[in-house]
């Protein structure tokens, strides 16, 4: 006579499909682990870029003269500041980033006191009620914001649109 497990207990043994079983679990799990790190991955990229160009931007923007009055001059400083952000070349060229533009770029001028306190811009000749200018500093800043096109993750997990945001301020040599 052998001695044997009951029948309910020999199914319970048998280990065929189980393999299967883990996969299915598995898989959905390192495919979102894995989709998440390269939807994160481009979002930094982009930012990266949008940074850089900022950055040039700015850096290109100190060294050229300003002057509030001469509108034309200024307004031709701007389009070539926001071309060299969002483009990287003083006119034509491709996007650094899918979809930004140059019009999406700010280029704003600042006078700032001793203590660090901003005053006004240099646009407006009433700024800083009345200091003497002889002792500010002047800034530029390059900002701008852009939604985020995400590649498809972002809408799957059901979260909103991110909104990215690079600025950089430079000291202002220019002439005034």
């Amino acid at each position: 006579m052998t001695f044997g497990l009951p029948h309910k207990w020999q199914i319970a043994r048998d280990e065929r499909g189980a393999a299967i079983l883990e996969l299915a679990i598995v898989i959905p799990i390192l495919l979102s682990i894995g989709l998440g790190v390269f939807e994160f991955g481009n979002i930094i990229y982009r930012y990266q870029l949008m940074t850089a160009g900022v950055r040039d931007g700015a850096r290109f923007a100190a060294g050229l003269p300003y002057d509030s009055a001469n509108t034309t001059q200024t307004d031709a400083t701007k389009t070539t500041t926001q071309y060299i952000a969002a483009r990287g070349v003083v006119s034509g060229g491709s996007n650094r980033v899918e979809g930004w533009q140059p019009g999406d770029v700010t280029v704003t001028y600042q006078a700032r006191t001793d203590d660090g306190t901003i005053c006004g811009t240099v646009a407006t000749n009433a700024f800083c009620r009345g200091r003497d200018p002889a002792g500010f500093i002047y800034e530029v800043t390059v900002s701008t914001d852009k939604a985020y096109q995400s590649l498809g993750f972002l809408g799957y997990l059901g979260l909103g649109s991110i909104t990215l945001h690079a600025e950089h301020t430079e000291r202002h040599f220019g002439v005034h």
